[in-house]
């Protein structure tokens, strides 16, 4: 199939209405209780998908797909603390999550959504499709206040909930608890009526909006030349879309591996670290086939392997009773003593740990080596003033990253041997700073592959005179 045909198979479609209908979909239901029924991290994805080049050649929409993502991962998080908390006694914490997440959520959705907007109306004006740019102010107003209702009206019924819990019922006169209880009933039920109701209404009107968009046939055609000239046509430029969105990956899985512990119990789940490093392996999926596959075999050991980890030591945090001293852990032997029967379960969650940190080295060090070929090929100068000036620049920009390179393999082992350290010297000590050697190894590899992956962007830069977003 020639290049022409598949161009008219597979057309690159600045602005896909389905993919960001589908999306908003999971914007428009209430929350029942704390928990959202549909999570708007599917539906900040499926937006993001939406309008992935638009995002390439225009600031403003590239402003929209920074905030969705971040939106994406800030939800995720929501979620999951949420999940951990459920059944927990009384309702102080979900109501402390709800109200932080929320607001946080609120101004990261309506951002986003508006610098969408703008970005595709600043295009349609440039190309006179006046039908695109009619009613923008309807759509920031309407957006702006699903976002406040969504998130922060189910604040209400969770704070009626805290009052009904820990306030004296036993004063109020009469059926004081009974009226407490439909007061908290009547709230939930008005959040679900309101933010449906508004939820609904505002969707109908998006969905005319991207509807005139995906019906100006002028404005697609044209957006879509602009993307193929400055962009599409390049394989040196949808190598570096590749590695930019990987990158934001490398970077959550690398703040999901810190060990963030209370009451034993790690808050930033390593399995998700997991999933993240998989999704990063698999959009780098077209250089060294076998190093990608080795990665994501080993990538999804670690993934198993730390969610096994994960809930064995809730299991076991649940059954036995950790005290605390003055800041400071008991060890794990003063602990077992307590609890003899535990000690096989114990060393199991240990070994499992101990293997996991095995399986995420074997990981890092073979995406590690996913970086040769795009270091190798991709970066350099494109000319300079003579051939021999231009040859030994590239040579240096190749050579300093594959030190970074080579550093970050070493740091790997040492992030994982720290996991390890932790796992093994935690039997027989309460000092808090064998868990800081865990933290500080893996914030020093983050940073490291941080300020990598700013001289892989620029090495490109250099070779392809890239525009940066």
């Amino acid at each position: 199939m020639n290049e022409s045909t598949m161009k008219k198979v597979f057309p690159r479609v600045p602005v896909d209405v389905r993919l960001i209908l589908i999306g908003l979909v999971f914007f428009v239901n209430p929350n029942f209780s704390v928990l959202d029924v549909l999570p708007d991290f599917i539906g900040a994805a499926f937006i993001l998908a939406g309008f992935l080049h638009l995002a390439q050649i225009d600031e403003r929409a590239a402003s929209a797909q920074k905030a969705l993502l971040i939106l994406t991962v800030t939800n995720i998080a929501r979620t999951l603390s949420l999940l951990l908390l459920t059944g927990s006694s009384g309702t102080v914490w979900p109501l402390i999550f709800t109200f932080v997440f929320g607001i946080g959520e609120a101004c990261l959705f309506a951002y986003g959504m508006i610098k969408l907007f703008a970005g595709i109306i600043y295009q349609a004006m440039r190309r006179n499709c006046a039908p695109v740019y009619t009613g923008f102010t309807a759509l920031n107003g309407l957006t702006i206040l699903v976002a406040v209702l969504k998130n922060l009206l189910c604040f209400l019924p969770e704070l009626t909930g805290l009052v009904t819990d820990y306030g004296d019922v036993e004063a109020i006169a009469g059926n004081g608890a009974q009226i407490s209880e439909l007061i908290y009933t009547s709230l939930q039920i008005l959040n679900g009526i309101v933010v449906t109701a508004y939820g609904i209404g505002w969707f109908l009107y998006m969905l005319k909006f991207f509807r005139t968009v995906g019906r100006e046939k002028k404005f697609l055609a044209d957006t879509e030349e602009v993307y193929m000239e400055e962009v599409g046509s390049k394989d040196e430029v949808l190598t570096y879309r590749s590695l930019k969105i990987s990158g934001f990956l490398f970077f959550f899985a690398l703040i999901f591996m810190i060990p963030l512990r209370l009451d034993g119990l790690d808050y930033l789940p390593d399995f998700a670290a997991g999933a993240f490093l998989i999704a990063a392996v698999w959009l780098l999926r077209s250089f060294e086939g076998k190093v990608k596959k080795r990665a994501l075999i080993f990538g999804g050991c670690y993934t198993l392997l730390a969610a096994g980890e994960w809930v064995g030591q809730l299991l076991f945090n649940k059954s036995v009773v950790i005290n605390y001293d003055i800041g400071y852990y008991d060890s794990m032997s003063t602990i077992l003593l307590r609890y003899p029967e535990k000690l096989p379960v114990y060393f199991t969650i240990v070994g499992v740990g101990v293997v996991k940190y095995i399986f995420l080295a074997l990981t890092l060090f073979f995406i590690c080596r996913l970086f040769v070929p795009i270091i190798k090929d991709h970066t350099g100068t494109a000319y300079e003033s003579d051939s021999e000036q231009s040859r030994l620049k590239s040579e240096k920009i190749k050579s300093d990253l594959e030190k970074f390179r080579k550093a970050l393999i070493a740091l790997s082992f040492l992030a994982a041997g720290a996991g390890i350290f932790y796992r093994a010297a935690r039997m027989f000590s309460s000092l808090m700073f064998i868990e800081y050697t865990e933290l500080a190894a893996v914030i020093l590899l983050l940073a490291v592959f941080l300020v990598f992956l700013s001289k892989l962007r620029e090495g490109i830069d250099n070779k392809y005179y890239l525009v940066k977003n």
